[in-house]
């Protein structure tokens, strides 16, 4: 997901976890180690928690940049303190600070002048060109979420597919084996279009494995049959396999261990249709165990050193086994 961002973002990722690791947990240390005050502590840590929330430098809703409120200095500073994190911190290329290009402080397409990751090493290609290979795509029945779209300098439009394997599989991809196509009108008119499996082909092949454990685990055939269409889809690029994925995934009501994975939500491509890589689990909670989240909340409101206002509670629905977690919004500070 990070990689879908910006090009800085899995750098800056490795950056703050490596400083986490180099301190121990102990910020204050670490930042009088590197001989950065509170203030230019504090600054990181918001920008690093803006970070993490956002999956990325750029806001997740907005798509704007966000830039630390101190000077590059500190960041520096903190990097000297472990050379993990200060190889990390090189390899964002000063681009966590840069404003010098104001297009880039946004997301968009490139021939507005504004970041993204979804059209590699092509800095000019259009929108038109875009929309184009997107309406090739929808007329051939090929499906865009997990896609990249790269033109190469001999005007080639490659679409990169994400799969662990690195050709078209041995059956055929999901619009057959063939991997080439001249476009017959249009503003691609005698322009080639190049379909490219193996893209994040490395993560692909660990998610697969793991996906392939979990259908050796599933609670029943509905669920097996999910993370089976899951494996295929990731492992050969084959989004009409995570169709069915969903479909399975639909029927299985009520499940103690639920999730979904795959490049689902299209927020952050300029062009609405190519998806960001997500997941999620969730787990069902027994009334037993709603009371148990309950005091954990209480407690981690106390080391906190807030209070709310009115007796937190929790509610259980029999029908949809949910628990519903109460306070209030508004933090009242405990006397130290």
């Amino acid at each position: 997901m990070l990689r879908q961002v910006s090009p800085e973002s899995e750098h800056i990722y490795d950056f703050i976890l490596s400083l986490y690791k180099a301190s121990g947990g102990d910020w204050k240390a670490l930042a009088k180690k590197a001989g950065v005050d509170e203030e230019g502590l504090t600054a990181f840590l918001h920008y690093a928690a803006q970070f993490l929330g956002n999956s990325g430098n750029y806001k997740s809703f907005g798509d704007s940049k966000f830039i630390p409120r101190c000077d590059e200095s500190v960041f520096s500073a903190l990097a000297s303190t472990s050379p993990e994190a200060e190889k990390h911190y090189k390899a964002t290329n000063g681009a966590i600070f840069a404003t010098d290009k104001p297009g880039l402080l946004h997301l968009g397409f490139t021939d507005d002048g504004h970041m993204t990751t979804y059209y590699p090493d092509s800095p000019d290609i259009t929108k038109d060109e875009i929309s184009a290979v997107n309406k090739w795509m929808q007329d051939k029945g090929l499906l865009p979420e997990n896609t990249r779209l790269r033109k190469t300098a001999d005007g080639v439009y490659e679409l990169l597919i994400a799969s662990a394997k690195t050709a078209v599989p041995e059956n055929g991809g999901d619009i057959g084996k063939e991997t080439e196509f001249v476009v017959s009108e249009g503003v691609l008119a005698g322009k080639t279009i190049k379909l490219v499996y193996g893209d994040y082909s490395k993560e692909m092949e660990a998610i697969t494995s793991y996906i392939r454990k979990a259908a050796d685990n599933a609670e029943n055939e509905t669920q097996k049959k999910m993370h089976l269409a899951y494996a295929k889809s990731f492992e050969e690029g084959s989004l009409l396999a995570f169709k069915d994925s969903q479909r399975h995934w639909i029927r299985d009501q009520g499940p103690m261990v639920e999730c979904n994975i795959g490049f689902i939500e299209t927020y952050r491509d300029p062009a609405g249709v190519r998806g960001e890589w997500e997941g999620f689990a969730a787990g069902k909670l027994s009334s037993s165990r709603c009371w148990h989240s309950t005091n954990w909340i209480t407690v981690v409101n106390r080391k906190l050193h807030y209070q709310p206002k009115s007796n937190i509670t929790a509610q259980t629905s029999s029908n949809t086994h949910k628990c519903v977690i109460i306070q209030s919004r508004e933090p009242v500070p405990l006397e130290n």
